[in-house]
């Protein structure tokens, strides 16, 4: 399957589970800082292969996140990591607790995502949290499972919105 058949099939599937269209989601950051990207785009200081198409990016104050149809890129302070979806193994329940309330019973601006590779090193990614996490967390196992095994990780029904 072609970079872009498989970026418009893993989207209109990931969509699917979520109960809200991209232009009513909502975060507890500031400002929505994740955004869908064309498949044209070309991020700063970043090099796509000519097969991999970028997908979803959140640029953030101390930290940058892509996800593209074979990788996931993460920038935190300056330190580039990345990860093949070959080579990812699972998420990582190490920086979880970030991600809820804390003992203020404020909620968290943005969710810390670890993720675990095969070789047992971890990759932090920061993203805009509620929504764009929540889609961000399914799109990543789609496409992993989808790489591994040839099916959705989640694939729920045609979703009518209202």
């Amino acid at each position: 399957m072609e970079a872009k058949e498989f970026k418009n099939l893993a989207l209109e599937v990931t969509l699917k589970c979520v109960d809200r269209r991209p232009e009513d989601w909502f975060t507890f950051n500031d400002k929505m800082n994740t955004h869908f990207v064309k498949d044209d785009y070309q991020p700063q200081n970043i090099r796509i292969d000519k097969d991999e198409l970028p997908i979803i990016e959140c640029d953030l104050d101390d930290s940058y996140f892509l996800i593209t149809t074979d990788r996931i890129i993460s920038i935190n302070e300056g330190i580039f990591d990345s990860v093949n979806f070959f080579n990812m193994f699972d998420f990582c329940g190490t920086n979880e607790k970030l991600n809820y309330r804390n003992t203020n019973e404020e909620l968290p601006k943005i969710d810390t995502l670890c993720i675990k590779k095969v070789d047992g090193r971890k990759l932090i990614a920061k993203i805009d949290s509620h929504y764009p996490s929540f889609f961000t967390k399914i799109l990543i196992y789609n496409i992993l499972v989808y790489k591994k095994e040839g099916r959705w990780y989640l694939n729920p029904g045609k979703r009518d919105y209202e």
